[in-house]
C-alpha cells in the first residue's frame, strides 16, 4: 500500500487528519513542523541539528551555493534575517525532513502551496529522492481545487463539453469574482489603522510566544514579527493618499488601445516567489515600475490597482515611485476590478488571477507562467530581459477572431486541472461537526480517484 505524507500548517491539522482518514488507497501520516502536532512534528530533529554545529555546511552540502540563495530569495522570512542564521535554518530542516523520510518512506507528499523554505526545501529534498511531491490550491472555478508541483498544473481528467459550457458561462459573468476576494469591499483611513494595530498587536504576541513555546525559530511566529523588511510601517498609511480620486477624468483622455491595466498581487504571497521561475523578475516593486516605464514610454496610460487583500499591507514606497511617473494613475481600492477591464484593452499582471479575466473579456492579456495561462491566448513575458521586447510583441497581438470559441478553450484548461474540493475547508474545521465532515467529502473523492491515477502514471513513466 502506498505511504503518503499529509504536510500540515498552523490551524489546520485537524482538517488533514481527518482528510487522512478518508483515504482509502494508502497510509497516511500528517507531519507537522510545529511540536505536538500532527502524528509527527519536525521541531526536535530541527533544534537538534541546529545545535549541532555543521548546519550551515550541511544546507551548503545539499544545495550548494546557489541553490541556498535561490531558497533565501524566495522565502519571505530568510531574506529578512541574517544569512548565516537563515543557512543553519536551511540545513537544520534539511536534516530534519530526512530523518522524517527516512522513517516514513513516502511515496508521494501532499501540502498547501509552497509558501516558505519549510516546504521549499521538503520538495527539493523530495525530489532528490524521487518523491512525488504536490500541492493543493484553491482553483478560480468556485468549490475546486487544483494540484500543482511548483506553481505547474498536473493535468488529471478531460472534462465534457456541457461542463465546459457550464463554467464558462459562470466565470463570464460580469460580477464574477473570486470567492477569496468576493468579502473584501471596505476601505478607508480607520480600516488601515484596524488592520495596522491588529497585526502589530499579533507580531508582539507571537514575538514572545515563539520563547514561551521553546520554538523561537519556527517559521509560523517569525512570520508574524513587525520587524521584516515586507512588513508595512506607521507611515505606510500615506500611500492611501496617492489614490487618484478623478482616475475617471484622466481615463477619458485616452483612447481605450491605449490603457493598461495593471493589477497588483498579493505580496510577499506564494505565487509570486515560488511560482515565477526567473529569479530577477522577483524583486517586485522594481519589475512593475519596469513595466510601467516601458509601456509608458511607448504612448500608453497605465492604470495601477492594488490586490483587495493587500489594503493595510501595501508599503508606501511602491505607491510613491508609481506616482512620480506620469503616465501612472493609482486607481482607488474601491474600483471594482472588472469595471477596469472594461475599460482597458491591455492587461498586465504576474500570476494573479486578473490575468485569466482579462482573457476571456478579450483583452490582451500580458502574464509570466500562471497555471491558467495557454500560450494561444495569453502574452509571457518570463523574464526583465524578455520586458524590452514588450511593446513589438504588443503590437504584433490580435485578438481571438472568435472570442467565445477562445473563451471556451481558455475554461477548458482550466476546468482539466480542477477537480471538486472545498480548499477553504480547513479553517475553524471540527471535526465532532456533522456539516464540517460532510464538507470535507468531495475532496476526500478527488483524492481517492485521482492521486493513484497520478502514482500509476509516475510509476510507468519511470
Amino acid at each position: 500500500m502506498p505511504r503518503l505524507i499529509f504536510f500540515t500548517i498552523h490551524n489546520t491539522t485537524p482538517w488533514w487528519k481527518y482528510l487522512g482518514s478518508q483515504i482509502d488507497f494508502a497510509d497516511v501520516t500528517v507531519l507537522s513542523d510545529l511540536g505536538g502536532d500532527g502524528d509527527r512534528s519536525l521541531v526536535d530533529d530541527f533544534y537538534h541539528f541546529m545545535a549541532r554545529g555543521d548546519a550551515a555546511e550541511a544546507a551548503i552540502a545539499c544545495f550548494g551555493d546557489d541553490g541556498c540563495a535561490d531558497i533565501v530569495l524566495r522565502c519571505r522570512v530568510l531574506r529578512s534575517i541574517d544569512r548565516a542564521l537563515a543557512l543553519r535554518m536551511i540545513g537544520g530542516m534539511t536534516q530534519a525532513i530526512e530523518r522524517a523520510f527516512d522513517e516514513l518512506d513516502p511515496d508521494l507528499v501532499l501540502t498547501f502551496t509552497i509558501d516558505r523554505y519549510v516546504k521549499d526545501v521538503m520538495e527539493r529534498t523530495a525530489r532528490a529522492r524521487g518523491i512525488d511531491f504536490l500541492e493543493i490550491t484553491a482553483s478560480i472555478i468556485p468549490d475546486k481545487v487544483i494540484f500543482m508541483h511548483r506553481g505547474q498544473p498536473v493535468w488529471l481528467r478531460e472534462p465534457s463539453n456541457d461542463e465546459v459550457e457550464a463554467v464558462t458561462g459562470l466565470l463570464c459573468k460580469a460580477d464574477f469574482a473570486p470567492v477569496y476576494v468576493r468579502d473584501a469591499k471596505r476601505f478607508s483611513t480607520a480600516r488601515f489603522w484596524r488592520v495596522f494595530g491588529y497585526f502589530l498587536l499579533r507580531g508582539a504576541f507571537f514575538n514572545i510566544w515563539r520563547f514561551l513555546k521553546r520554538d523561537r525559530l519556527n517559521l509560523h511566529y517569525l512570520d508574524a514579527l513587525n520587524w521584516l523588511k515586507h512588513k508595512p510601517r506607521i507611515w505606510d498609511v500615506t500611500a492611501l493618499k496617492l489614490l487618484d480620486w478623478n482616475w475617471e477624468a484622466r481615463l477619458g483622455k485616452v483612447p481605450r488601445e491605449r490603457r493598461v491595466f495593471l493589477g497588483l498581487q498579493l505580496f510577499p504571497e506564494a505565487s509570486m516567489d515560488y511560482w515565477l521561475k526567473s529569479s530577477d523578475m522577483l524583486a517586485h516593486d522594481d519589475v512593475l515600475v519596469r513595466y510601467c516605464e516601458v509601456l509608458g514610454e511607448a504612448g500608453y496610460l497605465i492604470l495601477v490597482k492594488d490586490h483587495p487583500l493587500q489594503f493595510g499591507f501595501r508599503q508606501r514606497a511602491l505607491f510613491e515611485r508609481l506616482s512620480k511617473l506620469p503616465f501612472v494613475t493609482l486607481i482607488p481600492y474601491d474600483v471594482p476590478a472588472n469595471l477596469m477591464i472594461e475599460k482597458c484593452a491591455v492587461s498586465v499582471t504576474f500570476t494573479g488571477t486578473i490575468g485569466f479575466q482579462a482573457a476571456l473579456a478579450g483583452l490582451c492579456s500580458v502574464v509570466t507562467e500562471p497555471y491558467y495561462s495557454i500560450k494561444k491566448y495569453f502574452l509571457h513575458i518570463h523574464d526583465r530581459e524578455e520586458m524590452q521586447t514588450l511593446i513589438d510583441q504588443l503590437r504584433q497581438w490580435r485578438p481571438p477572431e472568435d472570442l467565445a470559441a477562445a473563451r471556451r478553450e481558455i475554461v477548458r484548461h482550466l476546468t482539466s486541472i480542477s477537480v471538486e474540493g472545498d480548499y477553504f475547508g480547513w479553517r475553524k474545521f471540527d471535526p465532532e461537526n456533522r456539516d464540517a465532515r460532510k464538507g470535507v467529502e468531495p475532496l476526500a473523492r478527488s483524492l481517492n480517484t485521482y492521486l493513484p491515477r497520478f502514482l500509476k502514471s509516475r510509476k510507468a513513466a519511470a
